[in-house]
């Protein structure tokens, strides 16, 4: 598996990886979990599928086997739009080395597979990437059967709020801490000694606001 780093630089080399992204969501938010409304399009996307996305997306074989979104928390994003009230400890994170991390998943087919480790080798890379962007926290709402998975990589889990039932699901607002140590445990638990980390064509980084212009060329980690 590659990790790939997708965003508004370099999305239109990946028409296609995104079409099957979202299809995939569309399969596990909208039939599996039933989390939203069927539209017809055979895609799940969002209101925060915007520009200011980074995706990431776990490729084998030129299929899309996982993925995940990361939003800057100095933008509209799930938690300041949506959820607010689930961060009544310490307020809605607003601060752009703070992302928001959702829609995170696993083909169902490749579960089924069995293909390896592939949720330490695939949160260890987000690890990775936000490394090398300067982010020190990343999180957002989620289920609280999460928590014991983080706890198990041994990472820093911030809780900031009390759990709240959203569609008879018990979810939290967490966030974790991004540190080397992090990114080395879970791709510990994945069995993974090196980096799977993509990047191709123009290059955005995440933090916008320290960058004065997008900048172009190619780079792979």
């Amino acid at each position: 598996m590659q990790i790939h780093v997708v965003n508004a630089a370099n999305r239109h080399l990946y028409t296609a990886e995104l079409e099957d992204f979202f299809r995939a969501r569309h399969a596990i938010y909208v039939e599996e979990k039933q989390w939203r409304d069927d539209d017809g399009s055979g895609m799940e996307i969002d209101q925060f599928d915007t520009d200011e996305a980074t995706y990431m997306i776990g490729i084998v074989d030129d299929q899309v086997m996982t993925g995940t979104r990361l939003l800057p928390t100095t933008e509209p994003h799930m938690l300041s739009e949506v959820f607010p009230h689930s961060c009544n400890f310490t307020g809605v994170p607003r601060q752009p080395d703070v992302a928001e991390w959702t829609r995170g998943f696993i083909v169902p087919s490749f579960r089924e597979k069995g293909h390896g480790p592939i949720k330490g080798q695939f949160c260890g890379t987000v690890m990775e990437y936000c490394l090398n962007e300067g982010i020190t926290r990343i999180g957002g709402i989620q289920d609280l059967y999460w928590l014991p998975l983080w706890k198990r990589f041994g990472w820093t889990v911030r809780q900031i709020g009390n759990p709240i039932l959203i569609d008879d699901r018990w979810c939290v607002a967490a966030y974790f801490d991004v540190t080397q140590e992090a990114r080395d445990r879970a791709l510990a638990r994945g069995n993974l000694d090196h980096s799977i980390l993509v990047h191709r064509g123009p290059y955005e980084p995440f933090m916008q606001q320290f960058s004065s212009s997008r900048t172009g060329g190619a780079r792979a980690a």
